[in-house]
Parts: structure tokens; C-alpha cells; sequence
């Protein structure tokens, strides 16, 4: 912590890396979940086809030629930023580790071709060729109440500015030596006995987002923009009394306020990084965003239909009536002493389809939280009765494939000081759910302006005694969403309407 303080990293920071650090710490997830930059698509017919290929792979498909294309590009690119620097073999100091690249080949959701040089940064040393390597981006709740003061805002825009070939532009900040051999495809371009060295930390580097982040900071604070906080990616400025901010999703910034501001933010980070402007807000983290504007009011919708797709182009799921819920009523799924393990196939269909949906329940479809939360507790051996589970919720997404997070907030707001924001929650919790370990499951939702900005199903991670207790730490954990909220808002120099009290609600006066 101390070093971090030193290197200009807060409290904040360090805190938030470890809860991301918690969050991910699922090593034995191997799926292809990562939809970013693949929320609409239309460049494709079936969404294996935006699979990631080797380098072997691609030269072996249909589309070896235009492959061959984007290897050159990728060469160019490199040049661009001056990335690597050729050195003979015989130069290099004794005892130093010349590490090897691989190549990433995605087919983008829109139909481009796109192919990345990496490094195998597990063959790098710790202490030697890294030190520093964490680096966080903006959180889903986060994003979610920068939607919701968009869609208060009736004179905000929203528009989305790109880093090009973020990684490349970052700098080495601990004066690593890192020496790689000649990648495929490039042989044409350098001698038999020539290594690189890197000169910038190259995509695949622990390092890499580490670098580019703290570039990114440095760029931003030198442009007298503040930085949360509460979020060590939300960056902000008031100007002559309006608001302007940005959340930084690694390279995909997202920029909202009046035009002549968000002109401006767009003018200061092109100052610092070679970008491409990808114009007005559709997509953002891997999914669509559709706003409309009216004069009732403002409504944002958020859906993934490239990855609603993915689970009936890539899951072989049983035919028949679709479900009308996401999981059978009562369900509560445990590991069934003599139950039926999954082979090893099977079980990697269960991590990849589950993975898929924790990212769909996070962003677009909260009704299937509670039934996803059941799934991702049996990731380390799952069995039958788990997978079919998982096919029914996966098949009731299909059959409700246009639902999507709708935000509509109450009441406009002219993107000044002065505005009171309010944050309302609501808690529940079923006591004693689990009949293997009696942990109680808390639920719970926070509002901004009566739209919804964090939703949540989770285990308790301690056994509660009674009911009371159960809807106690519920209630506790929305309370601390609340926070969140809360501390987001006046991190910015936003205000509140303070009007704090608790209402219970028993089962008989619910009925």
C-alpha cells in the first residue's frame, strides 16, 4: 500500500482492484465470454464464427488471404508506435530470457477482420520483467448511474472515443527489458538471428494494462479533470457550473454531457493518444444501448443480442416448450450425494454456458440473477441435473430474447449544481435456503431516481440464526449499495435529497 501511494494509486484503488480481484478469481472458468465490443452485430451468420483462432488456424481457413492482410496491418501498427526494436541474438546480455508471442485472430461481431500480436506473458519473471500489473475499469453499477443521469439530462449526448492500439501507447514504467523472437508471419521483415526488444508493453504483457491505465491517468489529471474517488475510472470537470464526465473501460471511453464539453474532454484525450471517435452511444461493455427520448421522459434499454445468440448457435439445447421463468419454482440447486458428475466435456459446457449468463445477469437481464447466482456455485463439479438447469434458463433467455435492463428514471435534471438525486432500496432474503450448509440468500435492488442501478441475488457468506437476522443482513447489503450510490454522486460534488427510513414488510402483509 505504500508503494501504491507513492506511485500516486489511493485507497480507493487498492480496494477496488481487490473486490475486482474477488470477483474474477474463477481460474477454472475457461470461456469465451468476453463480449465487449460485440453488443450488435451483423457480420456474421453463426457466432462460432467469432471464435478466436491461432495463428495456425486462420492460415488454415477460408480466409487465409485477408488473414495474411491483417498480419501485415498488425506489422504496420507495430511501426506506428515504434513497439519493437530488432537486436542480434549475440547482443543480448547473458542469461536473459527471450520470451515468445502468439496471435489472437477474432472475427468481429460487425464482420471485421482483427488480428493481435501477444505476448506469453506467463513466460515472463515476476520482479524482473513486471512488478506493477494491476489496473481496473469502471463497474457495471457505475455505468448504470451514468445512464441514468444521461436519461435525466434531456441536453446530454453520449458518445464513445477509442483508444486505437491502446496497449501500444502505454510506456514501461520500472525499466523492464523484455526480448521476444521473431513472431509468426513476420519472418519476411527481420534477419535469422535477430530478436526484438519491446519498447512498449505490448498486448499479453502482465504489465500492459497496468501501463496504458497510468498513462491514462496521468493524461486526463494533466487536462485538470478530476478522478472519483469512489471509482478510479470515472473522470470529471465542472465548467462554468455544467457537468461533463467519462468512465474508461481499459481502452472504450465513454464521454457524456452537454456537446460543447464532451467536444472539449474528446480534444484532451486526443492530445495525449492516437483515438478513434466510434460517434454516439450504441454499445458499450457488450451490449446494445437503444435511447429514446421523449417529452414524458427519457428511456434507455440494454440488451445483448449477440450473446443471446451464442447460446442457441453454440449449446445444442433440447427442443420442446420454452419455459416461462428462469428456474422451477423452489429450485434450489445442491451437489446430490450419488449424483451424476459431468464428464469433462460436459463440464466445460456447463463453465461456459454459466460464465455467459453471469455476463448477460450483470448487464441486461437481472431477471435471470437469482437463477444464474444457483448456477455459479457448482462451477468446480457440476452434474446433470445442474446442466439441464442451466438448458432451461438458457432456453427461457431465448424465448424472451428482446427483454433488456430498461432505465427510465423519474423527473429531468439540467446537468447543473444544485439538482437533489434521490437513492431508494428494497431488501429480501430467503432464510435457510440452502438445505446443505442453511446459509440464507440475500436479494436486493437500489434506485436512482426510481431506475433501477444495482441489482443483486447472493449467498450470505455466514449462517444466520433466525428469519430476522436473514432480512437483517439483507437489508445491510442494500444499504451498502446504497452507499456506493451514494459515494459515486458526491465524489462529483452531487447532491442528495436526505429523507432516510426503514419500512418492513412481513409475508402476511405482502399477501
Amino acid at each position: 500500500q505504500a508503494r501504491a501511494e507513492v506511485s500516486g494509486i489511493t485507497a480507493a484503488d487498492l480496494q477496488y482492484m481487490q473486490q475486482m480481484m474477488d470477483h474474477l478469481n474463477e481460474d477454472d472458468v475457461q470461456a469465451d465470454v468476453m463480449g465487449v465490443g460485440a453488443g450488435v452485430g451483423g457480420g456474421f451468420t453463426n457466432t462460432a464464427e467469432l471464435h478466436v483462432l491461432n495463428y495456425k488456424q486462420a492460415m488454415e481457413s477460408e480466409d487465409r488471404e485477408e488473414w495474411k492482410k491483417e498480419v501485415k496491418n498488425e506489422k504496420n501498427r507495430f511501426d506506428t508506435y515504434n513497439a519493437l526494436t530488432p537486436v542480434k541474438r549475440n547482443k543480448v546480455p547473458n542469461g536473459t530470457k527471450i520470451m515468445t508471442s502468439t496471435w489472437a485472430m477474432k472475427r468481429k461481431s460487425n464482420g471485421k477482420l482483427r488480428g493481435r500480436l501477444n505476448l506469453r506473458g506467463f513466460e515472463q519473471r515476476d520482479g524482473e520483467h513486471s512488478t506493477s500489473i494491476s489496473s481496473p475499469v469502471t463497474n457495471a453499477t457505475t455505468v448504470r448511474i451514468a445512464l441514468t443521469m444521461l436519461a435525466l439530462c434531456p441536453g446530454w449526448i453520449a458518445v464513445i472515443e477509442d483508444v486505437e492500439g491502446a496497449f501500444l501507447q502505454g510506456e514501461f514504467t520500472d525499466g523492464e527489458e523484455i526480448y521476444i523472437e521473431v513472431p509468426q508471419g513476420w519472418e519476411e521483415y527481420y534477419d535469422d538471428d535477430t530478436v526484438l526488444l519491446l519498447n512498449v508493453p505490448i498486448y499479453g504483457t502482465k504489465q500492459g494494462a497496468s501501463c496504458f491505465y497510468k498513462k491514462l491517468v496521468k493524461t486526463v489529471k494533466g487536462k485538470m479533470y478530476q478522478r472519483s474517488p469512489a471509482d478510479p475510472c470515472l473522470y470529471y470537470r465542472w465548467k462554468e457550473g455544467r457537468l461533463v464526465m467519462m468512465l474508461s473501460w481499459i481502452d472504450d471511453n465513454l464521454i457524456m454531457g452537454y456537446p460543447e464539453d464532451v467536444d472539449q474532454f474528446r480534444k484532451d484525450i486526443e492530445a495525449g493518444f492516437k483515438c478513434k471517435f466510434e460517434g454516439p452511444l450504441k454499445e458499450y461493455v457488450g451490449s446494445k444501448i437503444d435511447m429514446t427520448r421523449r417529452e414524458s421522459g427519457t428511456e434507455i434499454k440494454i440488451t445483448q443480442p449477440v450473446l443471446v445468440q451464442s447460446l442457441e448457435d453454440e449449446f445444442n439445447l433440447p427442443e420442446g416448450k420454452p419455459p416461462k421463468v428462469p428456474a422451477t419454482a423452489g429450485q434450489i440447486l445442491i451437489t446430490e450425494p450419488g449424483g451424476v458428475n459431468l464428464d469433462k466435456k460436459g463440464t466445460k459446457t456447463y463453465r461456459s454456458g454459466t460464465a455467459k449468463l453471469m455476463y448477460m445477469m450483470q448487464w441486461s437481464r437481472p431477471d435471470i440473477y437469482n437463477a444464474v447466482r444457483g448456477l455459479a456455485r457448482h462451477m468446480a463439479m457440476p452434474q446433470e441435473r445442474h446442466l439441464k438447469a442451466m438448458q432451461g434458463c438458457m432456453r427461457y433467455v431465448l424465448a424472451t430474447r428482446n427483454r433488456g435492463l430498461l432505465i427510465r428514471p423519474e423527473g429531468t435534471w439540467n446537468g447543473r449544481e444544485g439538482y437533489k438525486f434521490r437513492i431508494h432500496g428494497r431488501s429480501d432474503s430467503d432464510y435457510a435456503a440452502n438445505i446443505q450448509d442453511r446459509r440464507s440468500i440475500s436479494g436486493g435492488r437500489t434506485f436512482l431516481n426510481g431506475a433501477p442501478v444495482v441489482f443483486r441475488s447472493a449467498t450470505q457468506r455466514f449462517v444466520t440464526l433466525s428469519v430476522t437476522e436473514a432480512e437483517t443482513a439483507a437489508g445491510v447489503m442494500v444499504a451498502q449499495d446504497m452507499m456506493y450510490v451514494y459515494r459515486i454522486l458526491t465524489s462529483m460534488g452531487l447532491k442528495l435529497n436526505y429523507q432516510c427510513y426503514w419500512k418492513w414488510i412481513t409475508k402476511e402483509q405482502l399477501i
